[in-house]
This record gives structure tokens, sequence and C-alpha cells, in this order.
């Protein structure tokens, strides 16, 4: 019985198949001698470990000043890595990124992450030249990063615990502003509705939150683009970064 797949890099070889082609080890003389025929052995230095490599499926020509996605196999390298290869782990699935980094003369590989998968793995490549450059099938592009994961529910965040006194007057700010038509006992009713509920901020920090609507934003057919990052003059960054410890407090980053 035997396992045929471009997902390993080295074959194995069982005792059932050794013991029927009549393999011989020869240490001495480095190589394995397998139905009459010899094999050199190749010693593997632990430079040459890795988990999960990405190659080409197809060659590929980048047009210049261009990117492109294409696509990818990945080979595994150590038992570690090919698990992963059937594994459903939930909420504890791996994930995995490629490294920028260049793979040929003027050819780069962005940052991406990528699904646990084996096959058909989209990796974006950019051509910098101004020349079309070539790619071999099965061309390494690089070895795969594992990444922890983390649940796409966020716990929510802790509601800011707002003083009794200024509470009380936020409070008194608010029922000072209903009708004075409002019967006293909707008045008793309200006051402790705004006391109690935590729908009503309290003060300008005192932001809500709910995870029963995602907000999208629809593109249409337009091409994401990017931008170089504006810097900022030094007088607005005092600003910037007490925005920033405000957002903190309030839970949103």
């Amino acid at each position: 019985m035997g396992f045929v797949t471009e997902h390993i890099d080295v074959p194995y070889l069982g005792i059932d198949f050794l013991t029927d082609y009549d393999a011989k080890w020869d240490f001495r003389k480095k190589k394995v001698t397998i139905a009459g025929v010899s094999h050199p052995l190749l010693s593997r230095g632990s430079s040459q470990a890795w988990i999960r490599r990405i190659v080409l499926s197809d060659a590929v020509t980048i047009p210049p000043m261009s990117q492109m996605n294409v696509g990818t196999k990945v080979i595994f390298g150590s038992p570690s890595g090919e698990r992963q290869l059937h594994d459903q782990r939930g909420d504890d699935m791996n994930v995995w990124a490629t490294d920028a980094h260049e793979v040929a003369r003027g050819v780069l590989v962005a940052r991406t992450l990528l699904p646990d998968r084996a096959s058909e793995v989209p990796v974006q490549l950019f051509n910098v030249t101004d020349r079309p450059v070539a790619l071999k099938s099965r061309a390494v592009l690089g070895n795969l990063e594992l990444l922890p994961a983390y649940s796409a529910q966020s716990p929510s965040p802790p509601r800011q615990q707002v003083p009794a006194d200024v509470e009380n007057k936020i409070v008194d700010e608010m029922m000072n502003k209903v009708d004075p038509s409002v019967p006293d006992e909707y008045k008793v009713k309200l006051r402790q509705l705004l006391r109690n509920s935590a729908a009503c901020s309290k003060d300008e920090l005192d932001l809500g939150f709910t995870d029963l609507v995602m907000h999208r934003i629809d593109t249409g057919d337009a091409r994401p683009f990017r931008q170089q990052l504006r810097r900022y003059p030094p007088a607005h960054l005092d600003v910037i970064d007490q925005h920033l410890q405000d957002m903190q407090r309030q839970g949103i980053i």
C-alpha cells in the first residue's frame, strides 16, 4: 500500500516495501540499494528544518511594475506541519502567514494571512522592476510562519464605573429637562430608569456597544489601494496620544 502526494518533500519507505525489494543499507558508503539499484544517502543539516513551504503551482510571468495573486501548494517538512492538513480544531485552528521577502531579483512576496489548506493557497507577488519576470512551476516562494489565532467574538469591554456624585449630577441635569406636565410618579420611575439603565451614557467617555449588527463597507468593483502614512505635526502628537488613551478607557481599542 502506498500514498502518493505532491505535498511531501521526501519519500517515506516502510518496512514491508524495504523487505519486498530486498533493500540494503550501507552507511559507510552512504548508499542504499533497492531492487539492485543503488541510491546515495544524503544528510540534511538542522539549517534545512522547516514546517511548511510554499511552491508555485504553475509557471507564471509577472508583468513589470505590477502585483499578481498566484496559486501555490504547501510542502510539509515535519509531522507537526503535516498533521494540520486534515485537523479540524475549531476556534483553535492555526493561522499561517508568509513573511515579506525577495524571491527573485525585483520580485517580492507580500506578508499575507493564508488559509489552513495544502492546495490553492493564494500568495501575492510584487514585480518592482521595469521588465516582466518569469517564475518556473514549483519555484519555492518561502516558508510559512505559524501565528496564534484569536476568536472573532471579542469580549465585551468593561463598562466605566462613574462615581455616585457624578452620576447623580448627570441624572439631575437630565431630569431638569423633563416637561413640567409629567406627573411626579412617572418622574420617579424615570429617575430610577436613568440611574440603573446601562443604555444611558453617564459621560462623554461612557460609550455603548452592540454585537447585533456587523458593519460592512461595500466598495463595489473598486480595487483596493494603499497610501503612504501621513505625518502629523509635532504639536498634534499630544492630542493624538490623549485620544488614544480615551479610546482605551472606553474599550474601543
